[in-house]
């Protein structure tokens, strides 16, 4: 108590009146309202106006951590994971979120070893976020060890049942076949504090419909947020593609496909096996009555793999059929 009466005591600090000062105190007013600007036009979809925004940030961001967020942020949706990665080692000051952002960058550039090291490290600090563990569990489910999987994820509901952590056990959980444990954590998930404030993500809430337990109710359509962390578990986590889309044809939902779609598209590129996401896109259309993408994605990954058993099989099944038989001219009598 006296420390505190102590404190609170003291004189507030004066301010800095002098020409830096106020430059400073400038500097930090701008930064805060482009900081501000990008957030709200990301979360928009405006990414044009994201972009005109970034563009007058300049320099401005290396001394302030939170417009360096978000500038990385806006880079990464781009596809420019290189340049993001340049924007955060500049920044003296390297925030939590900024640590996730660049696992991010390197596993979008193939630096899976350099990433799973980096998310080894910040996970083992007590400070760590949970997201971090989550990322670290899904890279050591795709290195094949579930039980390290399992223990990063459990370090995060030590203190609190965390909806999202439990989300990922029944995601990994239904990936391994593993259905009696997957409704084990998914009764802890409805059961969870945070349950009944925190709505699932769309995949989640299917998986869940699959193991005969109800969903939350989806918003009409997907938001950016939702895309590029669908998008940034299935380039971690692979196995998951199948699964999802195993799980839409047992229980279609649109928007969930939508979803899935576009977190698709977007690494598509950067997967390891392009053609297994190929073949989930044109799965995918074929549930949405789209043949015509269907087909083009089936013939795109047949492509990339020529040797695919069910890609060939799926790209034979789409080819189009006559109609009828062709009418016949009758030939004119000489």
């Amino acid at each position: 108590m006296p420390g505190l009466l102590a404190r609170l005591s003291q004189r507030p600090p004066r301010r800095d009146t002098s020409p830096r000062g106020r430059r400073a105190a400038h500097a930090r007013r701008v930064a805060r309202r482009l900081s501000d600007g990008i957030d709200r036009a990301m979360a928009r979809g405006r990414m044009g106006h994201a972009k005109i925004l970034a563009g007058r940030a300049g320099r401005l961001a290396l001394g302030h951590a939170r417009l360096t967020e978000c500038l990385a942020r806006l880079r990464l949706a781009e596809g420019r994971p290189g340049t993001t990665l340049r924007i955060i080692d500049a920044c003296g000051t390297q925030l939590a979120s900024l640590r996730l952002l660049r696992a991010a960058c390197l596993l979008r550039l193939g630096a899976r070893e350099e990433a799973h090291l980096e998310l080894h490290r910040f996970s083992a600090r007590s400070s760590a976020p949970p997201d971090a563990r989550i990322l670290l569990a899904l890279l050591e489910s795709q290195r094949h060890d579930h039980a390290a999987a399992v223990r990063a994820l459990q370090r995060n509901l030590r203190h609190f049942q965390d909806p999202r952590t439990l989300e990922v056990l029944v995601l990994l959980a239904t990936c391994r076949g593993n259905h009696g444990q997957a409704e084990v954590w998914a009764r802890s998930l409805r059961q969870s504090a945070g349950a009944v404030e925190t709505r699932e993500t769309p995949e989640v809430s299917v998986l869940l419909e699959s193991l005969a337990m109800p969903a939350f109710d989806p918003d009409s359509v997907p938001t950016p947020r939702e895309v590029n962390a669908l998008a940034m578990e299935l380039l971690t986590y692979e196995p998951a593609i199948g699964t999802l889309v195993e799980a839409q044809k047992r229980r279609p939902h649109l928007r969930t496909i939508g979803l899935i779609r576009r977190a698709l598209a977007q690494v598509l590129g950067e997967l390891l096996d392009e053609a297994y996401g190929c073949e989930a896109m044109s799965r995918l259309s074929i549930l949405l009555g789209d043949l015509d993408t269907a087909r083009h994605w089936a013939q795109h990954g047949l492509t990339l793999n020529p040797m695919s058993a069910s890609l060939a099989l799926l790209s034979e099944t789409l080819q189009p059929r006559p109609t009828g038989r062709k009418p016949q001219h009758r030939e004119r009598a000489a």
